[in-house]
């Protein structure tokens, strides 16, 4: 102890005045403020509102030595909800109880030296199987190691190994709620997830990407996908995408296999003529019996993903999408645009069909300003999807952000 105090003194001392004046050099706030209401209308079962105003408040140290650390507080107050014998309180913006929360979403130190970034704690994560997904009041975060290279032209490097997760994707009901750091699986005893990516935008209007996740007592997934745009002029022009998934499922604790299984195709193409934006896409999912897909931890990468509905849990899924955007910034409206999609999801082994219909209003207000607006209406066709009953609902959700 004597040794290690002599040495950190001499550390100390051999600080230059710059250096000490750049660890005290004040840091930085910021963090969004977010108004949300939700309201939905199910088909077999109480219908659920809430209002809520929450969002994020965080903290970001100063440089020193190549090295910054980071915290951020989720939010999540209930303002009011409806009640009444045929209304109850929505559970997508509160804890397991039933209850506004607080938590430190975000925690980390991050090694930033050239073109290396290595961040480790808990952090925002963006990628086709391991996202953010911010659907409701705030996003998901994971707790782990992230490395970051960028030391290639127009390519980046990324490999981490992640232990835990929080936010609304991840599991939620009455024995878990998403403001607490859970591991993986569905007993919460996966020792982790390992994944790394390589993203590539080398050759003009080209973009790729490829990925690998092992994901313990889970599944194993291997993913990639190519984007190629064929320009027209500066505000026209076709995008043509494609992408492939493959999962092998792992045993639980058990040994019994998790059922997340089997190979996902997807086409994706959209026309921008202006103001206007055209798009259609489709994806295949190839099962055995009894396996299914899932969205790995967040929303998934899928071409025909809706605003609720995925291909996720549909054993030998076919999907399609179609889709309609106009900019409205040449109507005097600069900031918005409205979008409407149609998609369909069949599974032949179920004898289950869910159609999708969704309406999407986005506004930038201002710089520090926007809103958005969503109505979704999912329709069970064969009333048989969940667990043999009706699986429609109609879902309204606006929010009002605030950043700063």
């Amino acid at each position: 102890m004597k040794k290690l105090g002599i040495l950190s003194l001499v550390g100390a001392v051999s600080l230059s005045a710059s250096s000490i004046n750049e660890a005290l050099s004040p840091g930085s706030t910021s963090g969004e403020i977010r108004l949300g209401y939700l309201q939905q209308n199910n088909e077999t079962s109480s219908n659920t509102y809430a209002t809520v105003l929450g969002g994020i408040v965080k903290y970001e140290t100063a440089p020193w030595q190549n090295a910054k650390l980071g915290v951020a507080g989720y939010i999540s107050q209930k303002i009011s909800f409806a009640t009444g014998s045929q209304e109850k309180q929505s559970p997508d913006f509160f804890d397991a109880e039933g209850n506004s929360f607080v938590y430190l979403g975000e925690a980390y130190m991050d090694y930033t030296k050239d073109d290396l970034t290595l961040r480790v704690g808990r952090q925002l994560i963006d990628s086709p199987f391991i996202a953010t997904d911010d659907v409701r009041m705030l996003p998901n975060t994971f707790e782990g190691a992230m490395a970051t290279y960028r030391g290639i032209d127009k390519t980046t490097l990324s490999a981490g190994y992640l232990m835990r997760w929080a936010g609304f994707d991840s599991p939620r009901g009455h024995n878990d709620s998403m403001n607490e750091f859970k591991k993986f699986g569905v007993n919460h005893d996966s020792a982790g997830v390992f994944l790394a990516g390589i993203t590539n935008q080398s050759i003009d209007n080209l973009a790729l990407q490829g990925w690998v996740y092992s994901v313990d007592k889970v599944t194993n997934v291997v993913y990639a996908d190519v984007l190629y745009r064929f320009c027209f002029s500066e505000s026209s022009g076709i995008n043509v995408a494609v992408q492939y998934a493959k999962f092998d499922e792992q045993k639980d604790k058990d040994g019994v296999g998790t059922g997340v299984d089997g190979g996902v195709y997807g086409l994706g193409a959209n026309v921008n003529m202006g103001i206007l934006t055209l798009g259609v896409a489709v994806n295949r999912v190839l099962n055995k019996e009894g396996k299914h897909v899932n969205n790995g931890l967040g929303g998934g990468p899928y071409y025909t993903s809706m605003e609720e509905w995925t291909i996720e849990r549909m054993e030998d899924a076919r999907a399609y999408q179609v889709s309609g955007k106009v900019d409205m910034a040449s109507s005097g409206v600069e900031g918005l645009t409205l979008t409407a999609l149609y998609g369909e999801f069949k599974s032949a082994p179920m004898e289950a069909k869910i159609t999708e219909m969704d309406i999407v209003a986005m506004y930038q207000i201002s710089e520090k300003w926007c809103t958005d607006v969503s109505y979704a209406k999912i329709e069970d066709r064969n009333n048989n999807f969940d667990g043999g009953n009706d699986a429609g609902y109609g879902r309204f959700l606006a929010r009002l952000n605030y950043t700063f």
